[in-house]
């Protein structure tokens, strides 16, 4: 692993920026609608593996306080940050896919957001088709 990408809601961010210490490693934004209905924009960026500890911590001090989280993700682990919390999913591990999935519901993310075993195949799964891109 030489990097993950970070997949962030503009949306989720309480200043509505991204923490200093991703400066210069945002790829692109796009439109989304969340459940097919809710209008968001996602902010993909690429993490250097030496910077992914530190990433991941400074995105989960910055998210709102319900309903959101971000991810890091690479071909065998994903890291979810909730507010002020991290948690860690080897691929194929439903325990912890089922622990990322309780401590999301503590901050009010309904189940159909957080289908995190389907993330390695599909950047969205919530959504009907893949949005269009734009940079």
């Amino acid at each position: 692993m030489t990097s993950m990408r970070a997949v962030v809601i503009t949306e989720s961010l309480t200043g509505g920026d991204l923490p200093a210490v991703l400066s210069g490693m945002e790829d692109r934004r796009y439109p989304h609608l969340l459940d097919e209905r809710t209008p968001i924009e996602i902010i993909e960026l690429t993490i250097p593996v030496d910077h992914v500890p530190a990433a991941a911590l400074a995105l989960s001090a910055v998210l709102k306080p319900r309903l959101y989280y971000a991810h890091l993700i690479d071909e065998t682990r994903m890291l979810v940050a909730f507010p002020y919390t991290v948690v860690d999913i080897p691929r194929g591990n439903e325990d912890a896919i089922a622990r990322a999935r309780a401590v999301g519901a503590l901050f009010g993310i309904p189940g159909g957001q957080m289908r995190f075993a389907e993330m390695w195949d599909t950047d969205h799964p919530d959504a009907p088709a893949q949005p269009e891109v734009r940079t």
